[in-house]
């Protein structure tokens, strides 16, 4: 289902800015290039994230995750984060892309797991390990930026 939305969203998006761009000025055009230059300079979306996925996945696949999240800056950890560690804890990465001021903003490592899977951890939101559902991960790069996570899990 997520890969039917995703290909309806950028066909819609391809579509509508190929007319765009046939009908624009060469002012629009410079302007679209502009914001696609400034858009270069900022960092991957998951830059200065850390994943653990949890168990097995669907929808997305294990595998289709892992691309989009290196592909995004993100890097994969092998063993699940411990929140109450003071390793993880004095970790001095941040989230470029969080929403500044917010709790979300010192939050570095991300405990993913598959909302209908069997593998659930309880619900983690501390410091900077918190836990998310897989759909999470897609929402984010929709909006490109890191969105609040839902709490609870269920």
């Amino acid at each position: 289902m997520v890969n039917f939305y995703t290909s309806i969203i950028e066909s819609i998006l391809t579509y509508s800015i190929t007319i765009w761009y046939a009908a624009a000025t060469a002012k629009d055009k410079g302007r679209l290039q502009r914001v696609i230059r400034s858009a270069e300079k900022l960092p991957p979306l998951f830059d200065g994230c850390f994943f653990f996925l949890l168990g097995s996945f669907k929808a997305p696949s294990k595998d289709k995750l892992t691309k989009l999240l290196r592909e995004g800056g993100g890097q994969l950890l092998i063993r699940q984060p411990k929140p109450d560690s003071d390793v993880t804890q004095t970790l001095s990465a941040a989230a470029y892309h969080a929403l500044p001021g917010s709790d979300q903003a010192l939050c570095t490592q991300y405990i993913i797991f598959e909302r209908q899977g069997p593998h659930k951890p309880p619900a983690v939101r501390r410091g900077k390990v918190w836990s998310a559902p897989s759909n999470w991960i897609i929402d984010c790069i929709a909006a490109f930026r890191l969105l609040p996570v839902s709490h609870p899990q269920t």
